[in-house]
């Protein structure tokens, strides 16, 4: 069973489809499941139903207020209810929890150790966890002050191959018909940064403005360069609140991320050139991280900080807040 921790307001909401997702894993008839999953999960007082129509199962729990108090211990009873669910049937099974990090923003550090504690108990279910934010996952299983200290296997994954990703842009645009220059393809990646999200909300507006041109339409550099310009257009209002939400300081320190590529922030030509001590730097950073502004990746012993969106750079240099404070530092 997958969940998708972000799109749960609430513990009780994951809790629910959780158990829900328990219920669908369980054959035989809908009286006998309803009970089983009654037994499986008693601490939580589940109330399932099935809809024949729609051939699926809901479900909510009845914990009371009393819980609600503690509410990661409401995870914790149901996936004690799945260690008893994957024994009963005499199969193993595998729980993958995506955003996990935000269970651990939302709960604290006690959400950590009751997980912890509950999940090394259970011998017939696998877990994996998995989060978009790298740094925070990181520390929770490398910092031997955190529950989860080495804790399973670690894997970070990297972007996705370009030569697939480039095939699968370039089939896209050859099943319409569309004539694809080969370093158009490069340029979408190039630009969107290999970001899977930014790759394709380019290549989206690329593949209409290429629509518009009917038959025979062609993929090209110039093409790719208007399609940005729309998109970065598009998402100005949301860009510039960032920027004016920023202070001085972490205005310079996105500036520096945008000039350096994320490289060397530390070097004393860029704190002297962006006014910054090592300190403050190491603050804004920070701060932009935790905004999701920026993200910090480490491969072997290089780190580089990244924008979370890569087109923000391109708002930057197109409004010149990029240029203007660059220049007013360096001077």
């Amino acid at each position: 069973m997958r969940h998708d921790a972000e799109a749960y307001p609430t513990f009780e909401s994951l809790v629910s489809a959780i158990v829900a997702a328990a219920a669908r894993e369980l054959t035989g008839v809908v009286k006998k499941t309803a009970d089983q999953v009654i037994r499986l999960f008693s601490a939580l007082r589940p109330q399932v139903t099935y809809d024949g129509s729609e051939n699926q199962w809901t479900a909510s729990i009845g914990a009371g207020e009393f819980r609600r108090s503690q509410p990661a211990s409401l995870l914790v009873d149901a996936l004690d209810g799945v260690a008893k669910m994957a024994a009963d049937i005499d199969c193993p099974v595998a729980v993958v929890i995506d955003e996990f990090q935000h269970l651990v923003e939302t709960g604290g550090a006690s959400a950590e150790r009751q997980l912890r504690s509950a999940i090394q108990r259970h011998s017939r279910v696998g877990y994996v966890f998995a989060g978009s934010k790298t740094a925070l996952l990181d520390d929770m299983t490398s910092n031997p002050a955190r529950p989860f200290y080495r804790l399973g296997g670690r894997l970070f994954l990297g972007p996705v191959p370009r030569d697939d990703f480039a095939e699968a842009i370039r089939r896209g645009f050859s099943k319409a018909r569309f004539r694809v220059d080969s370093e158009a393809v490069q340029r979408i990646l190039d630009l969107a940064e290999d970001v899977p999200y930014n790759v394709q909300a380019l290549a989206n507006m690329a593949w209409e403005m290429v629509r518009a041109e009917g038959p025979g339409g062609r993929l090209t550099i110039a093409t790719l360069e208007r399609a940005l310009e729309r998109l970065v257009s598009q998402d100005g209002p949301f860009y510039s609140k960032l920027w004016n939400l920023c202070t001085q300081a972490q205005q310079r320190a996105l500036v520096a991320v945008v000039l350096t590529h994320g490289y060397g922030l530390y070097a004393q030509r860029v704190l002297q050139r962006f006014r910054l001590s090592p300190s403050l730097m190491t603050r804004s950073l920070s701060a932009l991280a935790s905004r999701d502004i920026v993200r910090r990746e480490k491969a072997f012993d290089e780190v580089r900080w990244r924008l979370e969106d890569p087109f923000f750079a391109a708002w930057l240099v197109k409004v010149g807040a990029a240029p203007s404070v660059a220049a007013a530092d360096s001077a």
